[in-house]
This record gives C-alpha cells, structure tokens and sequence, in this order.
C-alpha cells in the first residue's frame, strides 16, 4: 500500500531538515563540553603546578634502582587561607554551588526500605543528588526539544530517530575510561563520577527510538498499512529496538548488583549487535556509527598500552582480607588510584576486579617496600577463590619458596602461627594490571585540616589519602591534622589493619602531621574490646554508627590570626555513607564555611 502523499512529502524533506537538527544538538553537547573544560582552567593549572596533571597515567618500573618521587611543588598559601573580602566572597560563592551540588534527598523512612540502609550508615539516600538530576533533566529537554520543535511527528516521527543516532557518540565518549589527550570534561572527575549519565543518556536515547518507532508502528496500524508493519526496514529496526531494550534491562543497578558478569556480556555483545542492525536499518547511521568506533578504538588502544603483566604476593592477612602485594612498580600512580586486577589462574582470566592502591611510590620517610600495595575484602566468588588461592601453603613454589614453605608449616603444625597473617610466606601470581585510573582529585596541600570517613572496605581508599596527605607534607606544605573515621563490622578487619595504620601514624608524627583514628563498630560485641595494642594511643573505640554531620563540623578549622585554612573532607564506601557525607558538607552554614576557610569535599562510592 502507498503511502498518502501528505506522509510522502512529510518523509521526503525530513530526510532534508532532521540531519540539520542532528547537527544543532551536536553543536550544543560539544559547546557544553567546552564550557566545562574552561570551568577547568583554574584546577588544570593548579594541578600542572602541583605535578598532578599527567600524575597517575601509567604504572612505570625502572632500573631497580629505587628513587623517591618528586614531591609536588609548594603552590603557595591555601586559597582558603586569607582573609581578604574577595576570598570571602570567593569562599562563600563557592559554599552556594557546593551545596547545591552535593545535597541528596533521603529515602522515605519505610520499613520495606530498610535494605537499602547499609551497617556502616544511619540512613538510605536516593543515589543521584539534586544536580545530577538537573543534569540529566537538562540533558534531556535539550533532546526532546530538538526532536518536537518544527516536527510534525503524527505524520512523520524521523527526527527522533534522527536524534538517536546523534546521541550515540556522546553515550560512548561518557563511557570511556582512559584519560583523554587533553583534559576535557570536567577534569576534576573521573569515569566513575560521570557514568551516571553514560547510563542516563542511554536511558533517553531508548525514550528517542521509542517515540521514533512507535509513533511510526501506531500511524502504520491506525492507516491500515499492515504490509509496512511487516516491511524489512521496519523489521530491521524492531530488531534493533530489542536490542536496545536488552542493554536498557541488564543495565538496571539490581541485574548489575546480582550478576555483574552477565550486566557486562550483554553491554558488549547486545551494543555490536544493535550497531549492526541499525546500519542496515537506515544508511543515516553511518556517518555517526564510524565516531563511536573511532571512539572506542582509542580507549582499546590506550588501555592496552597502559596494561602491565607482573608477577604479585598474595597474602592472607585473616579470614577475610588478602594483601596484594605488586613488586617491581616504581613511579606512575598516585595513592587512592585504582586498578583492574586480573589473576592469570584458573577462571581468574576472565574477569577483572577494581582496587584501590593504598599506597604512595616508595620513598625514604615512607621505607615501604617497592611496588603496589592492594586489599581485597571477601564480598563475592572471585574474592573468596582469590582467598582461598592465597591460603594454599601446599601449593606454594617449591623451588623459590621451598625453605619459608617448610618452616611455615612446620610453625602452624606446633601452634607457632596460623594460616592467616602476615607471618604467611605469600602465595606468587600473575597477574594482569589495568589502570590506574581516577582518585582523589582533591589537592590536600590546600587544607590546614583533613577528615576521612570511611565505611567497611572504603578504608583502603583512606589508606592511600592519608599517604597522600604525607607526600604532601614531605613537600612542605598540606594539612597539620588527619582525622579518620572508620565504621566497621567486626575487630577482625580493624586488627588486621592495625599495623599498617601505625606505620602511618609514626610516619605523620615525624612530619608533625597529627593521625588520629576514631573506630566505630556497626555489630558491636558485648562487652566492648579494647583497642587493639598495635593502634596508636589516641585511637579511639564507639559502639555505634557516627553522626557524620558531627564530625564535619567538629573537624571544621576554627578562625585564628585571621582567617583558618581550611576542610577536606574524603568519604568512602558504601553508597549510604557518601551520600551522609555530602549532605553534612551542603548542611554547613555558608557562614562557617567562610570563617572555616572553606571546604572540599571528595566522595567514592563502592557500588556497581
């Protein structure tokens, strides 16, 4: 059946007017992307004079020789630090966008919804805060008012078909992990900041091709065009509609929660083939396919130019936690970086995992040892096989090992030590490492004071903060206090840490960089243990969540000659426990942020 000449001619020039309106939004997301790299100007220049900005690309080895890093140079006072009416001004416009950028809304306090409240948090928060829902709410508009405005989509729906396409390459450029060449977008922020609105725009790219087909299948069914229905164009696009969809389902954060492995089979596998069927849907998504593969060849080719395969020490420090241990690593990352472990072994191959390093290069203060210092927490399968790799004594080395592996067993045979702790001759891997990638991005040389919180695992990013808060102080500048708040579940996780964080506490000490570690225990016993002996004096033991408010605005610098310098605030861990810890910095008063010197905030959520 024809269609009626009104749909002809309708359909002829959107082939004429909706690519002009696929260039119109293009113009608008790259003059947004420009934008934010000149909002970045001031940060890229404060972090080239610090050597931060091409810090942490690539993990380096070097001759064997080991060189302390250079320290990062001195940038003057803190911008928080003075007095002057212009900072005020400065600070307290800072403190209006801070909190509008940082407040999140708490969940209704249901019962049914007590699941979402973790052990280390007082109270579930909805996961995007007010101006990520501005962002993607703006992002959004801008693409239904380019797919409505002049269109008349009752006789024709092209253009939001047009509009799809046009949103692939900005989807695969917000889903990109290796840094760019030059530092766009926000450089402050990671992809694990921004993959909110990778999952966004795909959410309203599916909204564009819904309009797109089903107004077309709707006009089909009402004109009693029922051969169009079955036409192999439109057969094609259904096809990849499914497709599309199948990405949208797999993609929801319960599917990514439950079954990680299969949320990332399907992203790949589904993507390619929803590329495939809609080129030979319509030859117009072509010219936008070729970007995205463009795209996405460069993140393949960096990342395997970034990938270093090394051999590593797996050491079961107790009953849940391994030490990763990565030697012949000397210089390329910074502390509270992360990486994507593979352990060549077994089922190992075929899946890599997130850890943070929780360690600084080695240097001549620090004397830890050459390499990467990694911890895996027991949570799933491959955490528990990695584990339960690292407790096999019999299978250790024979030949290189032969002399520690008998004296370890014949030790656990008398009760001397257990299978469990550092007196463990470690079990040697390979492993493949991908990375490092984000980190703090916060310049803690800026703040007289420095608060972290952490929850459950989250410790391992605090870890390598405090390290960083000392690689600054060793350049002769940064915080004079560090304050850390540790909600865990049980002593096990706290006396399996305790040595490491001693070791950074003396260092501090030398520096006169004030630790000071406060535990909390979400399951407490009954009655309270007492401090474990290898933690520094000052540590202190509660048997209870902390009120996270409190504790900014207790660690908040009080005004003295002057002006104070200023708060960093580090949340890390559950998601509940970071959203706790914007809220408290957006609840402060725009007032005592100014008279504090200001304050920074850095949160990183361990969720899928």
């Amino acid at each position: 059946m024809l269609l009626p000449p009104v749909v002809m001619l309708t359909a002829r020039s959107s082939y004429t007017v909706d690519p002009q309106w696929q260039i119109k939004f293009t113009i608008i997301w790259t003059s947004i992307l420009a934008f934010t790299t000149l909002l970045s100007v001031p940060y890229i220049y404060r972090s080239h004079l610090n050597g931060r900005l091409y810090s942490g690309l690539s993990i380096n080895e070097s001759d064997g020789v080991v060189r302390a890093p250079s320290p990062s140079k001195p940038t003057g006072p803190s911008r928080f630090g003075t007095s002057n009416p212009l900072s005020k001004v400065f600070r307290g416009a800072r403190a209006v966008v801070q909190s509008l950028g940082l407040w999140t809304l708490p969940m209704p306090n249901l019962t049914w919804w007590k699941g979402q409240v973790g052990d280390c948090c007082r109270r579930a928060y909805f996961s995007l805060g007010l101006s990520q829902i501005g962002m993607i709410l703006t992002y959004a508009g801008i693409v239904v008012a380019c797919f409505v405005t002049g269109a008349q989509l009752t006789q024709n729906s092209n253009r939001p078909g047009f509009l799809a396409l046009a949103q692939l390459p900005v989807i695969i450029l917000l889903s990109l992990k290796s840094p760019l060449p030059l530092p766009v977008f926000l450089p402050s922020l990671s992809y694990e900041h921004y993959n909110f609105l990778h999952r966004w725009t795909g959410r309203v790219l599916f909204l564009s091709v819904t309009v797109h087909g089903g107004m077309w299948l709707n006009q089909f069914i009402t004109t009693d065009q029922y051969d169009q229905v079955w036409a192999e164009k439109t057969k094609r696009g259904m096809i990849a509609y499914g497709l599309m969809g199948g990405i949208v389902i797999t993609s929801l954060k319960p599917v990514r929660r439950i079954c990680y492995q299969l949320f990332w089979i399907a992203h790949v596998c589904l993507f390619v083939g929803f590329f495939a069927a809609v080129s030979y849907h319509t030859p117009y998504s072509r010219p936008w396919i070729y970007p995205c593969v463009a795209i996405y060849a460069y993140d393949l080719v960096v990342r395997m130019i970034r990938y270093r395969i090394k051999d590593a020490t797996l050491i079961p420090v107790d009953d849940t936690l391994t030490m990763i241990h990565v030697p012949d690593c000397d210089s390329g990352w910074l502390p509270t970086q992360h990486v994507l472990l593979r352990v060549m072994k077994g089922s190992g191959v075929f899946e890599s995992h997130p850890f943070t390093i929780t360690n600084a290069p080695s240097s001549s203060l620090s004397s830890t040892p050459r390499g990467i210092i990694l911890y895996a927490k027991v949570c799933g399968d491959w955490t528990r096989r990695l584990h339960s790799l690292a407790r096999d004594v019999a299978t250790l080395e024979e030949e290189e090992d032969a002399e520690e592996r008998e004296k370890f067993i014949q030790d656990e045979k008398e009760g001397r030590v257990t299978v469990g702790g550092m007196e463990h001759p470690g079990k040697r891997v390979t492993v493949m490492i991908d990375g490092p990638y984000g980190g703090l991005k916060l310049d803690l040389g800026e703040y007289e004071a420095v608060l972290l919180v952490a929850g459950g695992s989250g410790i391992t990013f605090v870890l390598g903060a405090i390290e960083e808060a000392i690689r600054v102080k060793e350049a002769g500048r940064g915080p004079s206090k560090v304050e850390v708040a540790w909600v865990v579940r049980d002593m096990s996780t706290i006396g399996a840490l305790a040595p490491t964080l001693l070791h950074l506490h003396t260092i501090g000490s030398r520096l006169d960089l004030s630790v000071i570690y406060n535990l909390y225990l979400s399951n407490p016993p009954n009655p309270l243990p007492p401090v474990p002996a290898a933690m520094p004096h000052s540590t202190t033991l509660s048997p209870y969540r902390p009120e996270v408010a409190q504790l900014v605005r207790e660690a908040l610098p009080t005004t003295q000659d002057g002006g104070a310098g200023g708060l960093a605030v580090v949340a890390c861990g559950p998601e509940g426990i970071v959203m706790e810890a914007k809220n408290a910095v957006a609840g402060l008063g725009v007032a005592e942020r100014v008279d504090g010197g200001g304050v920074g905030f850095h949160g990183e959520c361990y969720n899928l």
